[in-house]
């Protein structure tokens, strides 16, 4: 007790010095991550990532036509479209610059994002711990690889982890105050944007109304709930209720259509089990990859039956490149060690993390429902169930992606943080230096070309020239001339 009522003495009265180191440490880290991602954003070869290709292929179908796509157009226009129209106006701006700096700026809208959840993540943990520990939480949301690879991909969900970020300091002072009209306002904008670029932005949604769950509710409460509601709906509501009348769902998905179907189908390697989700299995630590099996053949395809477990392959896709989207596949073998490294480096902040999140949920239930970070505790716990839900229905192994989970960053800082300040002060330095240990090695081995050089950027836009055959409808193939192809596309 008497340890915990030092850190809160500490948090509460910060001396000249201790503020103005704190500020530099954060312009550091904030800086590094900067350049580091534009150094990506630049460096890495167009169309490298989860889906890039359709991601373009949607965004070109806005330049070219001035409108939203058909919702089946491609394999991925059922997504909410926010994203997509910020990139079709960072395309059109761009493109007197050429291909590099179009892929650049669309990869800049992710980058950005990740930049201000990191910020969120420092001002919520720093108002509970002292600085080094909000330093490496706020190092870890920046640097853990899904992050970085998100934020140097063309694709939505790095910008709906960043706007539900932006959500969430709003929603923690409504839980405290829920009275503040303003604050529900703010919670309801930024809620309503992430939930208008990702289907993930429900989490944030339902965190929303935590701070109103409670039985001396007012005619105050009402009038702040009532403001963030309709704000929330303004922004999300025209995004499904076109889903609605178009397909006579919410949520449509493509994963049942051609040639998505035939796809996800080749990536199944045996129906889900129950079992899959009770246990993590630590052949997914050793062999981090969907395509590293035991020995060193390069033969293809290869599928490591490892990765049936899904919590080893979501926890593999987190702490490295599990799908084989940054690193080349012919690394994915016995012999390179990168991925063992960031896996078993990454036990040690996980570990925090999960019993910081136990701890919450006690708090909460102990509190019912009025602990400070109960919105945090229902967000973590709905993208959790959702990722169940989601990953027994899509039963490929492409399926389980930790950037699913991408929303639960900052919550995720704040358990971790928790979680630190309840080892003994002399423990502390020790456990704060294997996860910035962590976060370093991940900066450094997802940093282009500085220990593995990129693939070619041939070698996935035919791909996608094949795909684009398929769905001749979706700017996809189009999209792969355009920035990879380009001295055979031809003029507009």
């Amino acid at each position: 007790m008497s340890e915990r009522l030092a850190d809160a003495r500490e948090r509460a009265a910060p001396t000249t010095r201790e503020s103005a180191t704190a500020r530099i440490a954060l312009a550091l880290l904030l800086g590094a991550a900067t350049i580091q991602y534009a150094w990506n954003a630049v460096g890495i070869p167009a169309l490298a990532g989860y889906d890039a290709g359709p991601h373009v292929g949607y965004i070109l179908a806005i330049v070219e036509t001035g409108r939203l796509p058909d919702l089946f157009s491609g394999t991925l226009t059922f997504h909410p479209p926010l994203y997509y129209l910020l990139g079709s106006r960072v395309w059109s701006l761009l493109e007197p610059a050429g291909p590099v700096a179009i892929s650049a700026g669309l990869r800049a809208i992710g980058g950005i994002a990740t930049l201000l959840a990191g910020g969120v993540a420092w001002s919520l943990v720093r108002a509970r711990a002292s600085w080094p520990i909000a330093w490496v939480a706020t190092a870890l949301v920046l640097f853990v690889p899904v992050a970085q690879m998100s934020a140097a991909m063309v694709g939505n969900e790095a910008l709906a982890a960043g706007l539900a970020a932006l959500a969430l300091p709003s929603i923690l002072a409504l839980q405290r105050d829920p009275h503040r009209v303003g604050h529900a306002a703010l919670a309801g904008l930024f809620a309503g944007l992430a939930f208008a670029t990702k289907f993930s932005g429900l989490f944030v949604v339902a965190a929303c109304a935590v701070p109103f769950l409670r039985l001396d509710f007012d005619r105050g409460m009402l009038r702040a709930l009532a403001v963030g509601l309709a704000i929330g709906a303004i922004v999300a509501g025209p995004v499904y209720a076109r889903n609605w009348l178009l397909t006579g769902s919410p949520f449509p998905f493509t994963r049942l259509e051609e040639p998505l179907k035939s796809m996800e189908a080749g990536n199944i390697l045996r129906p889900r089990r129950v079992s899959d989700y009770l246990w993590v299995n630590p052949a997914c630590l050793l062999r981090p990859s969907i395509h590293h099996v035991e020995g060193d053949s390069l033969a293809l395809p290869r599928r490591n039956p490892a990765m049936t477990n899904v919590w080893g392959l979501a926890y593999a896709s987190i702490w490295y490149d599990a799908q084989g989207h940054r690193i080349p596949l012919e690394y994915h073998r016995d012999g390179v060690y990168t991925g063992p490294l960031l896996t078993l480096l990454g036990i040690v902040p996980t570990a925090l993390m999960l019993f910081g999140f136990g701890l919450a949920v006690a708090d909460a239930i102990r509190r019912r429902g009025r602990s400070d970070d109960a919105p945090l505790v229902v967000l973590f716990g709905i993208g959790i169930a959702f990722f169940v839900a989601f990953t027994w229905w899509a039963q490929s192994v492409v399926a389980v992606k930790g950037s699913y989970l991408l929303p639960l960053s900052v919550p995720a800082a704040v358990f971790f943080a928790r979680a630190v300040t309840r080892i003994r002060p002399r423990f502390r330095p020790l456990t704060l230096a294997l996860c910035t240990l962590a976060a370093l090695a991940s900066a450094v081995i997802f940093t282009h070309d500085l220990v593995y050089p990129s693939d070619p950027a041939e070698r996935m836009a035919h791909r996608y020239r094949v795909m684009g055959e398929f769905l001749p409808n979706s700017h996809i193939a189009e999209a792969a001339d355009r920035l990879v192809f380009e001295r055979e596309a031809q003029p507009r």
